[in-house]
This record gives structure tokens, sequence and C-alpha cells, in this order.
């Protein structure tokens, strides 16, 4: 998770934090739903000694809900405002949906190169990444900068890609997104995570231009949750009987958040070390470690 396309801090104007707001929680890490990346994020954060706050809709809620996680059409101005200025230069309406499926990146073991030089910030780059995250239902948007420990990974034409790993796990052949949500739920469980049942995420808080939270709708009305670092949106809950990639059985994929330098946006991606299981083998890429700046 990285910064906004273009670098940029969202340009629209905001009030602060409405005036008479009580929080009714606070977090480090916000996630709007306990969908695959929000559960992956969830891990990340609790790895990294983070608070985090994990909403999710009901089972039949989360079903039925529209196929795509980004929206511009949501009910508050502001949110829909600052939403809208981190797609400025794209035509989300027009982006086609993505297959359910998750993607599998096939990755080389990463070498040993003393001096690697970061890759700069290129804005056509950082469009073509938050075209193919938007229409992903994997994908998420993180509303800032972390500084959390990543995977600098170079494809073969020298495109840089950050990957946070969350561990390895065989995938049911035909089911992978089921299976995967399956194994997040089951890590997030034995790391402590709750998951906050709420009926659906409203609108992000603002501060001075900074987003400072998230409002969701519970039973019981409004519920406030501030974020002291950042906020998560991405999809609700998983695809409901969809059929899924059929990988070779007893294949182990890893499971990753995979993001650009420079990008808010990001996708949930399994990685494998064999080109043959890969979704994409033209999408080989060499991985180099290093400590996020």
């Amino acid at each position: 998770m990285t910064p906004a396309v273009g670098s940029h801090s969202p340009a629209f104007h905001t009030t602060d934090a409405t005036p008479d707001l009580e929080w009714d929680d606070e977090a480090d890490v916000v996630c709007t739903d306990a969908g695959l990346p929000g559960l992956a994020t969830a891990i990340c954060a609790v790895d990294d000694g983070v608070e985090v706050f994990v909403a999710g809709a009901p089972e039949t809620e989360a079903g039925a809900t529209d196929r795509g996680w980004f929206t511009l059409e949501c009910g508050d101005s502001e949110t829909a405002a600052y939403l809208t200025d981190l797609t400025a230069d794209l035509d989300v309406a027009a982006l086609a949906h993505r297959d359910d499926d998750l993607p599998i990146r096939w990755v080389r073991e990463p070498a040993d190169r003393p001096g690697r030089k970061i890759a700069p910030f290129v804005g056509s780059r950082l469009r073509d990444w938050s075209a193919e995250c938007i229409p992903a239902p994997s994908g998420y948007l993180y509303t800032r900068v972390t500084d959390w420990t990543s995977t600098a990974m170079e494809s073969g034409d020298g495109e840089a890609f950050e990957v946070t790993e969350i561990g390895s796990m065989t995938v049911a052949p035909g089911d992978d997104v089921g299976s995967v949500l399956d194994w997040l739920g089951a890590e997030a469980h034995m790391r402590g995570v709750r998951v906050y049942r709420a009926m659906r995420f409203e609108r992000l808080v603002f501060e001075g231009g900074q987003v400072i939270g998230a409002v969701f709708a519970t039973s019981d009305g409004p519920f406030a949750v501030r974020a002291r670092h950042g906020v998560l949106l991405c999809r609700a809950g998983s695809p409901a009987g969809e059929v899924g990639i059929d990988t070779p059985d007893g294949a182990v994929l890893r499971v990753a958040l995979v993001s650009r330098v420079g990008s808010r946006f990001g996708r949930v991606e399994l990685l494998t070390a064999d080109p043959a299981v890969a979704s994409d083998p033209a999408a080989s890429v060499r991985a180099a470690t290093t400590p996020r700046s």
C-alpha cells in the first residue's frame, strides 16, 4: 500500500470532521469489510504490531452485494469528491469487470542486487495499475502510505511492484477465492482479529483534507471509527457461486497484497515459483527484498 495516483494528496476542499461527531471506536487501521483485502490487511497489521478494526456486512447482504468494490456514486459528497480526485485521469465507469479468479503471478526468487535503485514514479504506469485494481474483485484502496516491510519486485521490463506476503496455502481447485477467504479467516482468527458487524460502509471522515476515520451504518445507528493511520476501502464479501481457476492438485501458492510504488491501489494475488501454474506466464518477475521507506 503506497501513495496516491500521481503521488499527490487529494486537492478537493473538505470541511473539518463533523463538529458533533463522537467516535465510537479507534484503531490504527480501519478496514471497511472482511473480504479478501480486509482480512489480508488485518493480518499484516497485527503481525506488524498495529491495532486494526474490521467491519463486515451480514453474510446474506455480502452475497447479494454489487460485484464492484469501488464506486464514485456514494451518499456522501466529500467521500465521492475524494475518490473522484484520486481517479481523475481514469474513466472509472468504462473499466471492465475482471474475472472473480485471483491472479496468479509467477515470481522468481530474489537476487542479490547491491545498490539497487528505486524505480521512478511514472504517472501512466500508476494510472494503468489503478485501472487493473479498480475492476478487480480483490482490489483495494488504502488512504495513506504505510511503512510496513514489503518486497520490491521487478517485471521483465523493469517495472516495479511491492508485495506483502501473508503466507502459503494449498488452493482448492475450482474454488480459489473461497479457499483463500477461508484460509485468511482462519489466520485472522488465530491472531485475534474480530469482525464487527455493520450493515454497510457509509462515508469517510476528513480533517484538514486528510482521512481520519470512517462511519458505518449499523442496526443501532451510525458507528464512527477513528483511524490513527489509514482506512482500507475494499470489496464487501466474496462472490457466490462463481467457478474458480483450476490449479494443480497440491499446488502451494503464496497469498499476498500486491501494489505499485506510488499507488494507493492494490489487490490480493497468489504468487508461485512455477510458471506453468501462473495465470499469466508473461508476468514473470524478479524480486529483491527491500524495507519500506
